[in-house]
């Protein structure tokens, strides 16, 4: 048998070989930038949990800050009545405050719905002797603001049965 002569594939051989080649370094290339964006992806990622940790941060901070810290309740007396003596309107503001301190704690955000809760088991409640006196109350207002739940409320003197 004989062997060809290659030289009569020359050509052909350097094309397959260029062809060969190319198609390394294209690899090699397509790699480089795959790797590239990876790399790109993994630091933004990290960045972004880095992010993520400080507003969760900042977001916990702010429910610590928008709690209720304190109750301040003003008594008056209902229109037309008399102003309470301020032994009186101590021990109800005292008696009230013990009442609403199931608030204390609260995020202000969510005291919307604890404030009808309140309104509605504090409505015509009696504060007996106080005073000698027994005292029905009412809820007129309810604010808060910088932490401070401020309640302004109407009470006058209930008849004992």
């Amino acid at each position: 048998m004989r062997v060809p002569d290659f030289k009569r594939y020359r050509g052909s051989m350097q094309a397959i070989a260029f062809f060969v080649c190319g198609m390394i370094v294209g690899a090699a290339v397509y790699n480089a930038m795959i790797l590239d964006q990876t790399n790109r992806i993994m630091t933004q990622n990290y960045e972004i949990k880095e992010q993520l940790e400080l507003a969760e941060k900042q977001l916990q901070l702010n429910r610590q800050v928008s709690v209720i810290r304190s109750i301040v309740i003003f008594v008056k007396p209902p229109e037309g009545k008399p102003a309470l003596e301020s032994v009186v309107q101590v021990e109800l503001k005292e008696a009230l405050e013990k009442d609403l301190s199931i608030l204390k704690g609260r995020s202000v955000y969510e005291i919307g719905t604890d404030a009808q809760l309140v309104r509605r088991l504090l409505e015509g409640k009696v504060y007996t002797d106080i005073g000698d006196k027994d005292y029905g109350v009412q809820i007129k207002t309810m604010l808060v603001a910088d932490s401070v739940l401020q309640a302004w409320v109407e009470a006058e003197v209930r008849l004992r049965k």
